[in-house]
């Protein structure tokens, strides 16, 4: 899985044979509903991906399993289903997004703390995961300030071209890892004091470290820790909920103490645990709203 991208319907879809049935369906529906039919529809669209691919349902439901074995089969299902529909709703609301309607859906909670790390005048390094509508909190935040993300190329090319134009259509930068000038492109965000937009939470092939997630190690990409080290700029952390009403509250918190013991390298992986233990809480709040269907622990040491 080259997970590094949002649309996890579409790319699955695709993997499994149907080509990109559903990410043009998506765009149809969007483009001819409000927001709140255009969720309800999304919403429709995740609960039908649940039941027409079942190789990522029964991944989704192999990993919940373990994490909430106490729980039962019965509100394991109900929660990888859910997650399902959530992905949906989060697939329309990005397509059918306006400047009016983010300000009317998304609030936020700390955002001070993220004003307070621009101040230092060396770039922000913004951590979060796969939780909630991310790409929805990248347009809010971007609404705001200048932010680039980075993120890994995905497979097939229109899939990726067409998550890329939506993040530029909210004005969101994306720096696609191994592409001519990535490097430079982030040694400039920290120069223009900009905020750089990374998510940890998956197994890709970056540099990383194993540390612990939900009780089992996972390979878990470092950048964070490392680009924090060595361009000495504030981390901070926040993440993106959905509430009852299909409204979102944005947490950011920080900027962050960071261990610091005068061992780079140690630091570096205890930082990615610190920083991997924050989502793990995040997730354990409101499982539903993770991907479970990723394949985080696919590499044990």
């Amino acid at each position: 899985d080259r997970s590094d991208a949002w649309m996890y319907l579409g790319v699955s879809l695709t993997s499994a044979g149907t080509g990109l049935v559903l990410p043009v369906i998506a765009y149809l529906a969007a483009s001819a509903s409000p927001q709140k039919l255009g969720v309800v529809m999304g919403g429709i669209l995740g609960l039908a991906a649940y039941y027409v691919l079942p190789r990522n349902r029964k991944r989704a439901i192999a990993h919940l399993t373990p994490v909430f074995a106490e729980k039962g089969d019965a509100w394991i299902k109900r929660t990888a289903r859910r997650t399902f529909i959530h992905l949906g709703k989060s697939l329309l609301e990005v397509m059918l997004i306006t400047p009016r309607r983010l300000s009317r859906i998304v609030e936020f909670r700390g955002f001070e703390n993220l004003r307070n790390a621009t101040e230092q005048g060396r770039g922000v390094i913004y951590v979060t995961g796969h939780l909630g509508n991310w790409e929805l909190m990248g347009a809010a935040v971007a609404a705001r300030l200048p932010l680039s993300v980075v993120a890994t190329p995905i497979e097939p090319k229109p899939v990726n071209d067409m998550i890329v134009g939506l993040r530029a259509g909210m004005g969101v930068r994306t720096i696609l890892r191994s592409r001519p000038g990535a490097s430079r492109e982030l040694i400039r965000i920290f120069k223009e004091n900009r905020v750089l937009g990374i998510l940890i939470d998956q197994d890709t092939e970056v540099e990383s470290a194993f540390v612990d997630f939900m009780g089992r190690p996972a390979w878990t990409p470092t950048a964070a820790a490392q680009m924090a080290f060595k361009f000495n700029a504030p981390v901070v952390f926040g993440y993106i909920r959905r509430e009852n009403n299909n409204k979102h509250a944005i947490t950011i918190k920080g900027p962050l103490n960071l261990i610091r013991t005068g061992d780079e390298t140690k630091d570096i992986v205890a930082n990615t645990a610190l920083l991997t233990k924050m989502i793990e809480d995040c997730i354990v709040q409101q499982p539903e709203q993770w991907v479970w269907m990723h394949r985080r622990w696919r590499r044990q040491p």
